[in-house]
């Protein structure tokens, strides 16, 4: 996709000029950066003074060559953050109507109803009207109407800003559901470091109209210090697992991660997937430079420093412990520890401090 766009807007000039071919994309920063704006003219549904877009090598819009095909003609899904349900109708005919609308065969890329219905976990919903729906569930009904319209691109504005912790970390596994299963090209908008690490392959970083940095999440979200400033407090740390057994009277699970180290997760009562992800704040890992013993914590994993960036009085360690961690530690730490390039450590986490997603 190439995204080339100059919007003057009220405080700064919204100028990004980049080229990205990935299942999803994040675009990241904080509020007030243009995020949305961007998003929206992609979506025709905002004026552009000049630039080019193209997706899937059809011009959308091309100031140069007077192009600007209307929204309806661009053929892309767009789920906005509430939802924006019909309220006067009913949950089948919210979803039917991106059906209805789409110009494409009924199974247009092996995208059937049914289908959808499964992997959002929403049959039983058809009935209801949209105005008895939690948050939860008029996000994947939005969702599935969207996915039904059978686009070339999705577009999430921040769908889960409205909902709270409890609602998010129920959603986000349905958002990777239909990364997986439908072959869609997405760009997400979120300033949530938790939702690109779980969803994207790529991310683009803006403040103030103005492309920081892309590249993949990881190595991205931790690298460059005009970055790691937008991060201020949520600095995430998410692993693809693979579950072993469950010990419910201890309260946690046995999971393995891709590099084969196990370690112990809260308690998983089902787990419907082998695989699943897991999330640790890079504020709740503990470093030791010996291996520690007679401790509560239930993990510990040997490792490497790849590299320590500091940052006023923090630093942002980077430790290779068969996956990459990256670690938030005072300054004043990582002088006692005489952390460097290469020292050998051991990183302490608590069973409860990973999350599962």
């Amino acid at each position: 996709m190439k995204l080339s766009c100059r919007i003057p807007l009220a405080t700064f000039e919204l100028d990004v000029d980049v080229s990205f071919d990935a299942r999803v994309t994040a675009i990241f920063g904080p509020s007030g950066s243009g995020k949305t704006t961007l998003l929206d003219a992609v979506a025709g549904l905002r004026d552009i003074a000049t630039g080019e877009i193209e997706i899937g090598g059809k011009t959308l819009f091309s100031s140069a060559r007077k192009i600007n095909l209307s929204p309806q003609r661009r053929n892309i899904g767009y789920v906005p953050q509430e939802g924006a349900l019909f309220p006067h109708l009913s949950v089948r005919r919210n979803i039917l109507f991106g059906a209805e609308r789409s110009a494409h065969a009924a199974f247009a890329n092996g995208i059937g109803m049914e289908h959808v219905l499964e992997v959002l976990e929403i049959a039983h919903l058809l009935p209801r009207p949209v105005t008895k729906l939690s948050g939860g569930e008029a996000q994947r009904v939005a969702l599935a109407r969207a996915i039904l319209s059978r686009p070339q691109l999705l577009l999430f504005d921040e769908p889960l800003a409205a909902l709270d912790v409890g609602l998010k970390e129920k959603i986000l596994p349905y958002l990777a559901r239909v990364r997986d299963e439908f072959a869609i090209p997405m760009i997400y908008v979120t300033h949530n470091v938790t939702e690109v690490l779980t969803l994207a392959d790529w991310v683009l970083v803006i403040r103030s109209g103005r492309l920081l940095a892309q590249g993949a999440p990881k190595e991205t979200l931790t690298s460059g210090r005009a970055v790691r400033e937008i991060l201020e407090e949520q600095l995430e740390n998410v692993f693809t697992v693979t579950f072993i057994d469950s010990d419910k009277a201890a309260g946690r699970s046995r999971v393995c991660l891709s590099s084969g180290a196990e370690i112990f997760v809260p308690y998983v009562a089902k787990v419907g997937r082998p695989t699943f992800q897991i999330r640790v704040s890079a504020d709740d890992i503990l470093v030791g430079i010996q291996r520690p013993e007679g401790i509560s914590a239930g993990n510990i994993l040997p490792g490497t420093v790849r590299a320590v960036d500091m940052i006023d009085d923090q630093a942002l360690i980077h430790v290779d412990a068969g996956e990459d961690f990256c670690i938030r530690l005072t300054a004043g730490a990582v002088a006692r520890l005489a952390l460097d390039a290469g020292s050998p450590v051991f990183l302490i986490i608590k069973t409860r401090s990973f999350r599962l997603l």
